[in-house]
C-alpha cells in the first residue's frame, strides 16, 4: 500500500495520467511478486516502475524528472529500473527526443516555426543514428537551439538548457551533429 501510495504521489507531482499509474502499479505488483525487492528501497522500486510504466505507455518523463519528485537519489532509481526492467522483461522502446520537444518550446516561449523545424531535425537525427547512447532531453533540447538558429530567430542555449533541464554544454555538443545529421539528409 506504502508503494502505491509513493506511485499516486509522484504521478500526481508529474502530472502523469491515470493509466500510467494503473502500468505502474502493476509494474510495482510484479516485481513485488517475482520477488525483486529484498535488498531494495520500497520507493526506489516505486519510482522506477513509475518511470517504466511512463515509458512503457509513451507518457514523456525524463528520469531526471522523475527522480525529481521521489524520495531516493537519482542513482538508486536507475539501478532499481534496470533491475527491474531486465528481470521483468519489459518490452520498453528507446525514448524519442521529438516527445519532449513541445514541453521545452513552450517553457521558453518559442514560435510554432522553430517547433515544427526541431521536430524535423531530431527525427531527422533519429534516423541517422545521432541519438544512440544519448539522452532524449539533451537532444531535444539541441534540436530546438539548432532549429532557431536555421530560422534565424534568437533563443538562448541559456533559456532552453534551463527548460530542460540540461546544461549548455549539452546542447553545445549536440545542436552541430544535429545540423550535420540534417545536412547530410538534405543533399
Amino acid at each position: 500500500m506504502h508503494a502505491l501510495g509513493e506511485i499516486d504521489r509522484m504521478a500526481s507531482a508529474l502530472g502523469v495520467p491515470d493509466s500510467t499509474r494503473e502500468t505502474a502499479g502493476a509494474v510495482y505488483r510484479r516485481a513485488l511478486r517475482d520477488g525483486l525487492l529484498p535488498g531494495r528501497a520500497v520507493e526506489s522500486v516505486a519510482t522506477a516502475a513509475l518511470y517504466a510504466a511512463s515509458r512503457m505507455d509513451g507518457v514523456p518523463r525524463s528520469i531526471d524528472e522523475v527522480s525529481t519528485v521521489s524520495r531516493v537519489e537519482q542513482i538508486r532509481v536507475e539501478r532499481a529500473y534496470r533491475h527491474v526492467s531486465r528481470e521483468l522483461g519489459l518490452e520498453i522502446a528507446p525514448t524519442d527526443p521529438r516527445s519532449f520537444i513541445g514541453r521545452i518550446a513552450s517553457d521558453v516561449g518559442c514560435t510554432d516555426t522553430i517547433e515544427r523545424e526541431a521536430r524535423r531535425l531530431a527525427g531527422t537525427a533519429v534516423e541517422n543514428g545521432v541519438h544512440s547512447g544519448k539522452h532524449p532531453v539533451g537532444i531535444a533540447a539541441g534540436a530546438l537551439y539548432a532549429a532557431a538558429k536555421r530560422c534565424d530567430e534568437s533563443l538562448r542555449q541559456t533559456d532552453i538548457a534551463h527548460a530542460a533541464d540540461v546544461s549548455e554544454v549539452t546542447i553545445r555538443n549536440r545542436y552541430p551533429e544535429i545540423l550535420a545529421a540534417a545536412d547530410t539528409e538534405d543533399v
